[in-house]
């Protein structure tokens, strides 16, 4: 049986756009699994797409004029984001589209005019260099682009961080950034190897760094970690807890192995 990332119904709408984001989030992580490592994704993935653009407002206005041409609607944001803007698009068979663009001013709100899209620091950090990974859907390829793997994996990587001040839905949050890390990399030693490498060519280094020290704060025995190894025991019942553990100890020294070589490269 053929298996289509749930990506794959967006694109023949957005042919003409597809160079105009990079694919993000829970969307992203399923075409690694099936553009790169060519393996079935995980079912149940959210009915959103959250899609990277480099510019928002007038600039992309031709996309937003698109998307309601073709029945989308602006939805409108929770109270815990920016009031009075727009969250995203929506169209009932669809599900929900979300644009972020990276955040130039620190008090930076969501244009008013043309594409809305929610400024993100992270944004620019993602959309440096993407990967183009082609994906076939219903006799057509399609030419989509996703974050360089380290970059994503190091974006979750840095969001570990939980406490006594951080309510339950902030750990969630995290933990499903670990849970994102541990589906791509438990079992995909190729796809931990072209991370590691990315790591070595990401400036500042002091990003891996701070990766490093987070990943040992969230090992075994964390609140994230155990929320996170639950969420994948649900996702891969087959799994052991022992797999896990030891895959998380055999990264570290990987990751702490490509921060000793940044502060001294070799000659």
């Amino acid at each position: 049986m053929r298996v289509f990332a749930s990506i794959s119904p967006w694109l023949p709408l957005l042919k003409d756009h597809l160079v105009s984001f990079v694919v993000l989030e829970e969307k992203a992580a399923e075409l690694y699994h099936i553009s790169l490592l060519e393996k079935p994704a995980a079912a149940h993935r959210p009915r959103e797409a959250v899609l990277g653009i480099w510019k928002d407002g007038k600039s992309v206005e031709p996309l937003h004029n698109h998307l309601i041409r073709n029945g989308f609607r602006k939805r409108s944001l929770a109270a815990s984001d920016f009031a009075g803007t727009s969250r995203g698009y929506f169209r009932e068979d669809m599900g929900n589209i979300r644009f972020v663009c990276p955040q130039i001013r620190p008090s930076q709100k969501p244009s008013s005019r043309g594409l809305s899209a929610l400024p993100d620091k992270r944004a620019a950090f993602l959309l440096e260099s993407p990967h183009s990974v082609d994906v076939p859907y219903l006799g057509q390829n399609y030419e989509v682009l996703i974050p360089q793997v380290g970059r994503f994996i190091l974006d979750k990587g840095l969001g570990l961080k939980a406490g006594r001040f951080l309510n339950s839905e902030k750990i969630y949050e995290s933990s499903q950034g670990l849970l994102m890390i541990l589906d791509l990399l438990v079992s995909h030693s190729e796809l931990e190897e072209e991370a590691l490498d990315d790591f070595l060519e990401i400036r500042p280094p002091a990003l891996v760094k701070e990766f490093l020290q987070l990943l040992k704060q969230q090992g075994p025995g964390s609140v994230l970690w155990d929320s996170a190894q639950q969420l994948y025991l649900e996702r891969y019942p087959g799994s052991k807890i022992v797999t896990l553990t030891k895959w998380y100890w055999d990264f570290l020294k990987e990751l702490s192995r490509v921060v000793e070589q940044q502060k001294n490269p070799p000659a």
